[in-house]
């Protein structure tokens, strides 16, 4: 669904962010395909991204987690790069977007929404509490202030009979990456509680913008959330609309608490994007988003929001939905033809969903190696997720391969071989969990 350059506003360039995520590789293709000129800035020369047709002009950057020094690199290459689209790839860099964006305006363009608004999706409690507000169910969850709560929620917890884990409230500045700890049955909650704030530090930019942000959340666990995640992804207008495709995270890794690996289409449920859109203009939210939810009790219940391109992208771009375009003609002001090309997107009728199916196929055929020796070793029936990845071939978006576009696949061969060759033993634990 490439557009013609004839209509689109005069060329304004995009800057992308995190060239080995493949969000950011969803993005460099989808534009240089309908003609915008893509940057790519990042602290390494030798990323996925960076391997594709599609970049044409690299900008070596300090590291995102040191965002002081990230953002004076961007202050100080602004002139240069003046009107630039920037298309944040990464909590991190939406909230360092937000927290700066009169700075930033000055020489980029964006489309973001201010501080207080962005920090109310970032912020797991806040975002739990705008979805209260909207009747959008979310996992039984609390926010201790400290520890003298923690009797209380685990009395709470077990009188329905809820197991429990531990959230980090936001993954901005989360130094640990961490996604959440499950907590065994039995165990001191309060001891977990302790170890999770040691383990799990912020940086003092965020700590100074939110002190009670060190303190984990404690959430029911969801036993839904290792077989099947039912996804949302698609784009919130300002003025209330939705566009949205849906899919089901079928295999992550790790298996219970991880990052999505295959996904199959799925229908779209009107109700829950009436719900989106609701929580969108609670949160005064236009632009990408990604929204996970997963069935508990008869009902979906939504687990996370993310503002921002995300890992899957291309799959929503295959099924006709141009995310990183749409924030482009957003942050350039061509609303008549954001709106044309929603339109085209709303029309859309795929084939049989179940026929459409994502997956990162070298990494899928190197955890089922990790894992098949695992099995074999306990006992257990091997899985024929090759067999479902032949079967879906036709219809397969792969996070790296494209047609015409090489180089990333063979960026991607490298950067795991770099990863094995430099921790063969935890690489090889990673594929088998």
């Amino acid at each position: 669904m490439a557009l013609s350059s004839r209509s689109l506003p005069a060329q304004v360039p995009s800057l992308l962010f995190l060239g080995d995520y493949y969000g950011t590789l969803a993005a460099a293709r989808c534009l240089g395909t309908h003609g915008v000129r893509v940057h790519l800035a990042d602290e390494s020369r030798t990323t996925r991204t960076g391997a594709s047709k599609h970049v044409q002009a690299f900008h070596k950057t300090p590291p995102v987690a040191d965002a002081p020094a990230f953002l004076a690199y961007l202050l100080e290459r602004g002139p240069e790069l003046r009107g630039t689209v920037l298309h944040p790839a990464s909590d991190e860099l939406v909230f360092l977007f937000a927290q700066h964006r009169d700075r930033l305006a000055e020489h980029y363009t964006l489309f973001s929404p201010d501080l207080a608004g962005i920090y109310r999706i970032l912020n797991k409690e806040r975002l739990h509490e705008a979805c209260t507000k909207v009747g959008c169910p979310t996992p039984r969850t609390w926010c201790p202030k400290d520890e003298s709560e923690l009797p209380a929620i685990l009395a709470e917890a077990t009188a329905h009979g809820a197991r429990v884990l531990l959230k980090p409230k936001t993954q901005v500045q989360l130094r640990s990456g961490q996604k959440g700890a499950e907590i065994p049955e039995g165990a001191d909650l309060a001891a977990s509680f302790r170890a999770f704030v040691a383990e799990n530090p912020y940086g003092a930019e965020l700590v100074a913008h939110d002190p009670s942000v060190v303190n984990p959340m404690v959430q029911e666990f969801m036993p839904g959330a290792a077989r099947g995640i039912y996804s949302v992804a698609g784009f919130a207008t300002e003025d209330g609309r939705v566009v949205a495709r849906a899919s089901r995270k079928i295999l992550q890794r790790p298996r219970r608490l991880g990052i999505g690996l295959c996904f199959e289409a799925a229908p779209l449920e009107p109700e829950l994007v009436r719900v989106i859109g609701a929580l969108c203009k609670e949160l005064a939210y236009a632009g990408i988003f990604e929204i996970e939810f997963v069935d508990h009790e008869g009902a979906p219940r939504l687990i996370d929001f993310n503002p921002r391109a995300y890992s899957q992208m291309a799959f929503e771009i295959d099924r006709a939905l141009p995310l990183p375009l749409l924030h482009w003609l957003s942050a350039t002001g061509d609303l008549a033809q954001r709106d044309r090309v929603l339109d085209l997107a709303e029309a859309w009728q795929g084939s049989d969903p179940h026929d459409q199916v994502y997956t990162h196929s070298l990494l899928l055929e190197l955890v089922l190696a990790g894992q098949l020796v695992s099995r074999l070793a306990r006992g257990q029936e091997r899985e024929d997720w090759l067999g479902w990845m032949r079967t879906h071939r036709a219809r397969l978006t792969d996070a790296v391969r494209a047609p015409g576009d090489p180089g990333p696949v063979l960026a991607d061969a490298a950067q795991h071989a770099r990863q094995f060759l430099r921790h063969p033993r935890s690489f090889l634990r990673s594929l088998s969990r």
